[in-house]
């Protein structure tokens, strides 16, 4: 039981409860492409090698400027798709769950690009009526928003429950507000804090601008709990409040009320949104999907999606569930891509797949260290520490899968750690 979620913020392969993930970036490398969160950390150092819109842009026109050998963006998908295919174990069947924003053009290309891979397509449906299925909101109201963040823009999906099947009734998309923009706004703000307090802008070099992009999920979330945060880029520290980055959401905000009928329509929340500054701004009842809500919506909903010697067609209709889905942050630790030194597809940051081991050693770079004493140190100031059992994750603006780490957060097989500047690590297992 395997599904792909197609959304470029986070494309991810769930198997069993856990999952995959892996931004929708490319970077291009000599002449080898690697994928993910790997490429998105290396963004800033190689704009020119770096492409975001492949997913969006899902084509077979030329590719402009050229990438290498692919000849269009069709040519990345499909190899982003081998990479997340293979790195998580190959499985031999998916179902695909994707945006409502999709034309049939780019549906019909997507299918063909999948089903020219190594894996069936045992199904393909919408993810926001999958996800909304099985939400409590949609079972009190019969109606909802989705605010689905993507890498270039934010979708506004209207969905209704009508003779006991729910469906989106219209899609808008809000430009210049997906995650890519909205990160950009929350960078500017960050810079200019920067400037009028310590006349240094991180922006002025690709490495001091790169590191900040790689630290701002952290920021955000240090922003969300205390509303202030303390921020050291290049050896220069600074105060950044959550207020003066409240605008960052503004533009998003209001996209949403002037597209939204009215006010009591309830709302859900993309996980990246609930980190935004400003967003508390949003009028009427409003929720943030946990991180495995899809996967969890797909294992009760199974029944309706996956197919069995039967043509392929867009599962864009459900019956509504109501199932008492996870609050954010609570949700099942899912994998992320990481660093390995003999793969093609993914340098410093990305790729395991799920397992049901134990981890033995955490890998930092080329180098195994045993998981065998009570601490590991790392390289960064950052060290992992047994704590009732699990390994835990200790260092400042560190991240565990992507996103910022909890306090006693426990680790497992295959998880990877972005330890700042200094690189990346994952838990791996290592057998006699």
């Amino acid at each position: 039981m395997v599904i792909l979620d197609c959304r470029d913020t986070q494309i991810s392969l769930w198997q069993e409860g856990s999952a995959l993930h892996s931004p929708g970036f490319v970077m291009l490398e000599g002449s080898e492409y690697h994928f993910g969160q790997a490429a998105f950390e290396q963004s800033r150092l190689r704009p020119r090698n770096t492409n975001s819109r492949f997913w969006w842009q899902l084509s077979t026109q030329p590719l402009k400027p050229a990438l290498g050998a692919a000849r269009h963006t069709a040519d990345l998908v499909h190899s982003h798709l081998r990479h997340i295919h293979a790195t998580a174990g190959a499985p031999s069947a998916l179902v695909l769950a994707v945006p409502d924003s999709m034309p049939k053009e780019q549906l019909s290309l997507l299918l063909g690009v999948a089903q020219a891979s190594d894996f069936k397509v045992a199904g393909l449906v919408s993810r926001s009526v999958l996800i909304a299925s099985n939400s409590p909101a949609i079972a009190q109201a019969g109606k909802a928003i989705h605010l689905e963040t993507q890498l270039n823009q934010t979708i506004i999906n209207e969905l209704l429950v009508e003779d006991g099947k729910l469906r989106v009734v219209r899609s808008t998309p809000l430009p210049a507000c997906g995650l890519l923009a909205l990160q950009e706004r929350c960078v500017s703000a960050i810079a200019s804090a920067f400037i009028q307090q310590t006349r240094f802008d991180p922006r002025r070099s690709a490495s001091s601008e790169q590191d900040l992009y790689n630290k701002l999920p952290s920021i955000l979330a240090t922003l969300r709990d205390r509303g202030e945060a303390s921020v050291d880029i290049d050896g220069h520290r600074s105060r950044i409040t959550a207020s003066a980055l409240a605008g960052a959401s503004e533009h998003l905000i209001k996209g949403l009320e002037q597209s939204r009928p009215t006010a009591d329509i309830p709302i859900l929340l993309d996980p990246e949104l609930h980190f935004l500054p400003g967003m508390e701004a949003l009028k009427g009842e409003a929720s943030t999907l946990a991180v495995n809500a899809l996967w969890n919506a797909f294992t009760a909903q199974r029944a309706h999606i996956e197919l069995t010697g039967e043509d392929l067609h867009l599962v864009d209709q459900l019956p509504p569930l109501g199932g008492a889905e996870q609050p954010s942050g609570t949700a099942d630790v899912a994998q992320t891509e990481s660093p390995s030194s003999d793969r093609t597809s993914t340098p410093p940051g990305v790729e395991p797949a799920a397992s049901q081991g134990k981890a033995t050693h955490v890998l930092v770079g080329t180098l195994a260290l045993p998981l065998g004493d009570e601490q590991v140190l790392l390289t960064g100031g950052f060290s992992l520490r047994l704590t009732s059992g699990h390994w835990t994750l200790h260092g400042d603006g560190g991240l565990i899968n992507g996103m910022p780490s909890t306090p006693q957060q426990p680790l497992s097989l295959g998880d990877t750690l972005s330890l700042g500047t200094a690189g990346h690590g994952r838990l791996i297992e290592v057998q006699s």
